[in-house]
């Protein structure tokens, strides 16, 4: 399904409800990565009911144990098309009984996207349609193309990271272990003095740079020649992603806000208690939201 006002257009899907295209209209550049499984063969998908992975595959709710695979099922999952109009589509997904065998809570999830001027605003809001409180995580995974790529440049594009409007000038990064978990330690990154972060080859070398603590709340994209491809705002996320495939030098990179997180290595206890976690009482809705400018 194609959105549009006459300034931008957007693709959506209802595999995922996934944004999949992303352009000004009568212009060719395509700004969301075009899923070349070569590289990663997803453009921008959902997080739910979980960000990251949960310890070894497996995570406890209400004194059960559940499988759940990495960034959950929603991503996976057919939304059908609630409504639609030439510059806004909602789809939903509701649970069944397929995902209540590995999510024991019914829910609702209606996810708009709607083009205003040249930005593309999306809202996914989380219902829970049980009778007890729901626990969950959510969060963004959209790829956005490097215009003229060339592997062997050594700058491929920058980051611009705001909070409150100020420039972010040095950041605590999380780290991961080798097998994608949380692991103990984070490091310090001062920035250039025009704070911004170089996209290089190596700087995703040791995978997701992790950023907690409401440390931005926008993130701007440069090309390489220093000119400014789009912002991504969302105030809703305390944590975000930055992301590339490690080694692969692949001509797009990742901004994702996450109202979530991976599993600390080792976590064995109940969902309720895994970071970041969203706690809603039953009949309750809950909002995320975030907005894409060109």
């Amino acid at each position: 399904m194609i959105i549009g006002n006459g300034i931008i257009e957007a693709q959506i899907s209802e595999q995922g409800a996934e944004l999949t295209g992303m352009k000004r209209t009568g212009r060719p550049f395509e700004y969301i990565w075009q899923a070349d499984a070569a590289f990663w063969g997803r453009h921008a998908p959902m997080l739910f009911p979980i960000v990251g992975k949960v310890w070894n595959g497996q995570y406890q709710a209400g004194g059960g144990s559940y499988p759940m695979s990495q960034h959950g099922f929603a991503r996976d999952s057919r939304f059908s098309v609630l409504n639609a109009a030439g510059d806004s589509v909602t789809l939903v997904l509701e649970s069944d009984a397929g995902t209540l065998k590995k999510y024991p809570f019914p829910f609702r999830i209606e996810a708009e996207y709607r083009v205003t001027d040249c930005s593309l605003e999306v809202s996914w809001r989380v219902v829970n349609t049980g009778s007890g409180e729901m626990f969950f995580q959510i969060g963004a995974h959209p790829g956005f193309n490097l215009p003229d790529h060339d592997p062997a440049d050594y700058i491929h594009g920058y980051f611009h990271l705001l909070s409150d409007g100020e420039p972010v000038r040095s950041l605590i990064v999380g780290k991961l272990t080798p097998d994608g978990y949380r692991a103990d330690e984070a490091s310090l990154m001062s920035l250039d003095t025009d704070a911004m972060l170089p996209v290089t080859s190596g700087l995703f070398s040791a995978d997701a740079l992790v950023l907690e603590e409401h440390q931005t709340d926008c993130v701007e994209l440069y090309d390489k020649y220093g000119n400014r491809l789009l912002s991504l705002e969302c105030t809703c996320a305390p944590v975000w992603g930055l992301w590339s495939p490690p080694a692969k030098n692949a001509p797009f990179v990742c901004i994702e806000p996450w109202q979530g997180r991976c599993d600390a290595a080792g976590y064995s206890g109940d969902i309720s208690g895994r970071d970041y976690i969203c706690s809603l009482p039953a009949g309750s809705t809950y909002s995320f939201d975030y907005r894409i400018t060109v």
